[in-house]
């Protein structure tokens, strides 16, 4: 399969038969897309890329890398799809809650480790360290208020990172 580059960074792909059209209606989505993407690799030290498909003029994205784990649904293509999401329901303020909870699921692997009965290992470390780097000073870029941003961030840090070792 041959690919076009989105803006000459090797990052966003899609197929070399979509039209100039359907980029230019999509260039929005591909800019938010490209910026959580380079906000994601830069953070925790990947490479990875997308695949953008389009279907009825819309994009949805998927991750080129093979996964090591292909159950692991949760890659940085699925939360880029559920961002612009969130970004075409930006009034409903029930996404907020959602991404809170999303982060909280992550949180719970590290927070089991607060029991008196679980000793804090080299994975415990690892996970601390990769939430830490992903979530330190985040917010979803390119499509919510510089209130709600700021709100993100002290949110994510009162609730989860003021609370890890």
């Amino acid at each position: 399969m041959e690919y076009l580059k989105y803006r000459n960074v090797n990052i966003i792909l899609f197929d070399k038969d979509v039209s100039q059209e359907t980029i230019n209606k999509n260039a929005e989505n591909l800019n938010i897309a490209q910026l959580n993407l380079s906000d994601f690799n830069e953070r925790m030290g990947k490479n990875y890329d997308l695949i953008c498909k389009f279907t009825n003029e819309n994009t949805r994205f998927f991750l080129k890398q093979e996964l090591r784990y292909p159950e692991n649904t949760n890659t940085i293509a699925s939360q880029i799809n559920w961002l612009l999401m969130w970004k075409r329901e930006i009034n409903d303020r029930v996404y907020f809650k959602i991404f809170f909870n999303d982060i909280a699921r992550e949180f719970e692997e590290i927070n089991r480790y607060n029991s008196p009965y679980v000793q804090k290992d080299n994975i415990y470390y690892k996970m601390v360290d990769d939430f830490k780097r992903k979530y330190t000073d985040y917010a979803p870029l390119g499509f919510l208020s510089e209130d709600d941003e700021k709100y993100i961030k002290e949110e994510i840090n009162k609730k989860f990172l003021q609370k890890i070792n």
